[in-house]
């Protein structure tokens, strides 16, 4: 069996304890007990006993941390740091008079964790905001902000109801913006169309880095066992895996559902400490903190990842230049059947994972990252402050963080399987989230319209005030365009222009009908055909009353901006009836 070991980690590239504990050949509990032996050096079954550590979150990725008492060191040393720790270097540091304790790396985080717990909670909300006090949403909306917004929709309203050059402006701004998130909706497009560059090529086990899994949980018992089955079906070396499971202090339904399924050394359960704001991006980065990986993803908790797509983030980042910092791999939507919802819900992520986000890849514009399955280079990251915790979509906010900082994002054709909200409240709750989100990101890297054109240039910042403002403005004022559209074209001068001012008016309102119905349904044409979603193109007809909703979203999501602003609406999961992968129908 040892000669078996010692094989499966020269292939692998690690140590052989790291092949006993990562295949359960062996308990931490008996193996660290024994390596304490072996030392002849005390063990610690509870290093509370020891008193409050004096450690900083960095300890949980050194393993190494002092108690309380002078001269005691608690370690759990992991990897090669417990391969450093067999010479005599260690016997040498107990003979100086410091007194050093092993435990293992489960108990070594939990008496950590607990003695870092303000440190930890208070970095994760504010450690961008110390940073760069511009780049986060913590004061969103400002005073300056609501004022701001306040006086446009005065503007807009007295506009609507005198007519004449106030109306004019208003109609013509709106436009503009509206036109430009057209244009840049089909130059990606034509980009997305591209050939897709060839896969790099797999990597050996021994030359694969370590890879952290981020999953944050909350309310999530239902759905733990299908996740762990999803994870477990990952294609990667067992021992380069570091999967941190992220809970809320007080989800103790979740907590009990993880426990119950016993998943082993290679998940670490991580219990965010209480504080505010109670978001996802919070969460990741009190996970980002103890990362042992040098590459890092995130997978929500209904995910359902293509088993390679690990082995293919590793080889492409490998391949890569250090300045591609973000992979971002297609979500796929499994319960498109459950509903009408559910399946232009599809529609809409094919279009975008499929089409757009490639193209903005291809053409080196900034992306809006999807919330799950985009894989970082973590020192990368650590660069950024990790997410920003007070944005509802950290994900958006991420993307262009990148981009600002020079780094490039791609994309990557393994697949995450989701679940859609396939029932109305469900929908509009996840959408009103989103478009608050998206409304937080435009508005914070607005701060600066100089600083912005200066880091991503004069063409990439109008791309990305095009996507964001036409993202929210469109939803916004759609329904209200359609009925001017058609109460002008049937009663009014759109189709008979007197002026010129009638003229330009009625040259853009056509434009973005025709243009904007194009640049909609193409790119949803194109990703259902490559997502094998043909069948769902039915739906397309009801295309008006999903932006018709979508329109409702982002009024509530406005309403919610002043309100509630950091407030997270949770999504529940479990809910599928069908899936496209098995073959089953609702």
């Amino acid at each position: 069996m040892l000669l078996k070991i010692a094989a499966m980690a020269q292939k692998q590239g690690v140590a052989a304890h790291e092949i006993l504990l990562a295949e359960q050949i062996v308990q931490p509990e008996d193996y660290y007990l024994c390596l304490a032996r072996a030392l002849n050096l005390p063990f610690s079954w509870d290093p509370n006993e020891l008193g409050p550590a004096i450690a900083e979150p960095s300890a949980l990725r050194a393993g190494i941390a002092h108690g309380l008492t002078p001269g005691t060191v608690v370690i759990a040393p992991q990897g090669e740091a417990l391969l450093g720790l067999l010479d005599l270097h260690a016997r040498r540091r107990q003979a100086s008079g410091e007194r050093m304790v092993i435990t293992t790396p489960d108990r070594f985080a939990l008496w950590v964790r607990a003695a870092c717990a303000d440190t930890i909670a208070e970095g994760a909300s504010q450690d961008l905001g110390r940073a760069d006090p511009s780049l986060t949403a913590a004061r969103v909306p400002s005073r300056r902000a609501a004022a701001a917004l306040a006086m446009m929709a005065t503007f807009a309203a007295v506009g609507l109801v005198t007519g004449g050059l106030a109306w004019l402006l208003v109609t013509s701004i709106v436009c503009l913006i509206l036109c430009g998130a057209i244009f840049t909706r089909l130059v990606a497009t034509i980009g997305g169309c591209w050939r897709k560059p060839p896969q790099a090529p797999d990597l050996p086990d021994h030359a694969l880095p370590r890879y952290t899994i981020l999953v944050p949980l909350y309310k999530e018992a239902a759905v733990v066992e299908h996740l762990r089955d999803a994870l477990e079906a990952i294609d990667y070396p067992r021992a380069k895996l570091d999967i941190k499971l992220l809970i809320e202090a007080d989800d103790h339904e979740t907590r009990e559902a993880i426990e119950r399924l016993a998943p082993g050394p290679v998940y670490d359960i991580v219990t965010a400490p209480p504080g505010h704001p109670r978001t996802k991006p919070r969460a990741l980065n009190i996970g980002l903190a103890s990362a042992r990986g040098a590459l890092l993803t995130v997978y929500d908790a209904e995910d359902d990842p293509d088993p390679q797509q690990l082995r293919r983030a590793a080889a492409a980042f490998a391949e890569a230049p250090q300045s591609l910092a973000c992979l971002q791999c297609p979500l796929a939507i499994d319960n498109a059947r459950d509903s009408w919802l559910a399946g232009l819900f599809a529609l809409d992520y094919a279009s975008l994972f499929e089409v757009l986000d490639p193209g903005l890849a291809r053409l080196r514009l900034p992306i809006p990252l999807g919330g799950t399955s985009n894989h970082f280079r973590v020192d990368a990251l650590r660069r950024l402050q990790g997410w920003d915790a007070w944005n509802v979509t950290e994900d958006a906010d991420m993307g262009v963080r990148l981009a600002r900082m020079g780094y490039e994002v791609a994309t990557l054709d393994a697949p995450t399987w989701e679940e859609a909200p396939a029932k109305l409240d469900a929908w509009l709750a996840q959408r009103r989230r989103w478009m608050k989100g998206w409304m937080q990101t435009l508005i914070v890297h607005l701060r600066q319209p100089r600083r912005l054109v200066r880091e991503l240039g004069a063409m990439r910042a109008a791309a990305l005030v095009a996507m964001l403002a036409g993202g929210v403005l469109g939803p916004l004022v759609g329904p209200l365009y359609v009925a001017l559209f058609i109460h002008d074209g049937v009663w009014g001068s759109l189709f008979a222009p007197m002026t010129w001012a009638q003229t330009l008016a009625s040259a853009l309102w056509c434009v973005i009908a025709v243009v904007g119905a194009l640049a909609m349904v193409a790119p949803m044409v194109i990703g259902a055909r490559r997502r094998k979603l043909k069948g769902m193109l039915k739906l397309l007809p009801l295309l008006p009353a999903y932006n018709a909703l979508l329109g409702l979203a982002a009024a509530m999501a406005l309403v919610d901006l002043f309100r509630r602003p950091h407030h997270w609406a949770k999504t529940t999961h479990g809910l599928a009836r069908s899936s496209l992968r098995h073959g089953r129908i609702g």
